[in-house]
């Protein structure tokens, strides 16, 4: 076991860890591809073989360095994600720049994970190019984006590009296979999750995903008046507050190791504070996050329906509910309000990270939903 087994599959992945074994780290990486292909795992399991001390530069996976950076629960490895639209220059000056300056408290390395770094505006940006052009010689920085366009080319420049593809549908049933899924456990989830091996995994084995996908592919059913549109937008929203719960929980686990490998003295105040912040940030961002699976979940129902209608059942994303699929299918809903559904879910997507009330932006998606589509007549259960 290596901290690479979770990203077994990934071309890319597998290049950076030659690298990494051959101490060949630069001291900043732009991890660069669409959404579902690994770059979060990928940024993660760097940290870990990066300051791995049973086996540096490969991560053995097993020891409480790589166990606590892999559960993102390090005091070393600092993840940075938007806040709201934006990274605002604000993190980078008084989080980051401050941050990368000081030694590692207890690693080798004092990592930097910035998420979504296309985020920052160019004030941000610029604020962390002098840090990127004069590091600290135990510092790295990892940056992640779907949106090359949106970095600035100094900032590019400072940076060894990696660029990566999600997985191939039967690597990713293979993956899976090899994980201990079943066979149609494995074809669902690598058709499900579309290239993200993590996405993939999380239907195939994750009991509460498992759950939260199947009511969420029943939605398009229910949405026949507005009242229905909010039920089901409060039923989301109640999934993203269970799961806020779990990580606050986590949180409050992670404060207290942080304090009893600390102590006093040496900065931990300012240790604590930075954590303290992360963690409001990571709420926000899974809140976020659920609410965006749900609609992926919903569109994707609408873009099977229009698949399975025109002959292409090998794209359907959905095969476990291939009936209900083939009922709307055979209806007299037209192409285009099909269409337009799926892109209204799109369009929703993009706009849940921007919109200050989440809760809003789900509930009009739905009520327009319930408004244009009408489900057919005896559409069963999914």
């Amino acid at each position: 076991m290596t901290v690479w087994d979770a990203i077994a599959g990934s071309r890319a992945a597998l290049g950076v860890a030659k690298q990494l074994a051959f101490r060949e780290a630069p001291h900043a990486w732009l991890l660069l591809g669409p959404s579902g292909s690994g770059k979060r795992p990928l940024s993660v399991a760097m940290a870990a073989a990066l300051n791995c001390p049973e086996e540096p530069g490969v991560g053995c996976g097993r020891c409480s360095t790589c166990l606590r950076i892999l559960r993102r629960r390090h005091p070393d490895v600092h993840h940075i994600v938007p806040e709201g639209p934006l990274i605002p220059v604000d993190v980078i000056r008084e989080n980051v720049v401050p941050e990368a300056a000081r030694s590692p408290f207890e690693a080798t390395r004092k990592i930097f994970i910035i998420e979504e770094a296309d985020r920052m505006n160019p004030q941000a940006q610029n604020a962390l190019l002098k840090t990127l052009e004069e590091p600290q010689p135990d510092t790295t920085f990892i940056l992640i984006s779907e949106h090359e366009q949106e970095l600035l080319p100094t900032v590019q420049s400072r940076c060894v590009i990696i660029r990566l593809e999600p997985i191939a549908r039967l690597e990713l049933i293979e993956l899976l296979a090899g994980d201990g899924a079943s066979a149609e456990d494995a074809e669902v989830a690598a058709r499900a999750a579309d290239g993200d091996l993590e996405a993939a995994r999380r239907i195939a084995f994750d009991d509460d995903s498992r759950r939260r996908r199947k009511r969420w592919l029943d939605i398009p059913r229910r949405l026949t008046t507005p009242s229905d549109a909010l039920d089901a937008a409060a039923e989301v929203l109640d999934e993203a507050r269970i799961a806020v719960k779990e990580l606050e929980a986590a949180q409050r686990d992670e404060i207290k190791e942080l304090a009893d490998a600390l102590g006093e003295g040496r900065g931990t105040a300012s240790v604590r504070q930075a954590l303290v912040k992360r963690h409001k940030r990571e709420l926000r961002r899974l809140e976020q996050d659920i609410l965006v699976e749900a609609l992926q979940v919903v569109g994707s129902f609408y873009r099977d329906v229009l698949l399975l209608r025109h002959g292409n059942e090998q794209g359907v994303g959905n095969p476990d509910v291939a009936n209900e699929l083939r009922s709307w299918a055979e209806s007299n809903l037209s192409d285009r309000v099909l269409v337009n559904a799926a892109q209204r879910c799109v369009d929703a997507q993009g706009g849940i990270p921007l919109n200050a009330n989440p809760t809003l932006a789900m509930e009009a998606a739905l009520l327009e939903l319930a408004r244009t589509v009408q489900p057919p007549l005896g559409a069963g259960a999914v």
